[in-house]
């Protein structure tokens, strides 16, 4: 079974589109309500890939080590 996924950027065509699926034998729609822009990172996460790029990252060899880093 294979899966496309397809980007409709004129929703006018859509209910035609899926109206030719179908009819189409074996062809499923999945709906799939997750919007492009939701899977765009924020500031947050753009910021905090930038730092793992960079090296600013650090490692505790335990629980007790990552506690004594964080809280001196």
């Amino acid at each position: 079974m294979y899966t496309l996924t397809l980007q409709i950027e004129n929703s006018a065509i859509l209910q035609s589109l899926k109206n030719i699926c179908r009819a189409m034998n074996g062809v499923n729609i999945l709906h799939n309500r997750t919007r492009v822009s939701e899977n765009v990172p924020n500031a947050t996460t753009i910021k905090a890939i930038d730092d793992v790029r960079n090296g600013k990252t650090f490692s505790a060899s335990s629980t007790d080590d990552l506690f004594k880093q964080i809280l001196g």
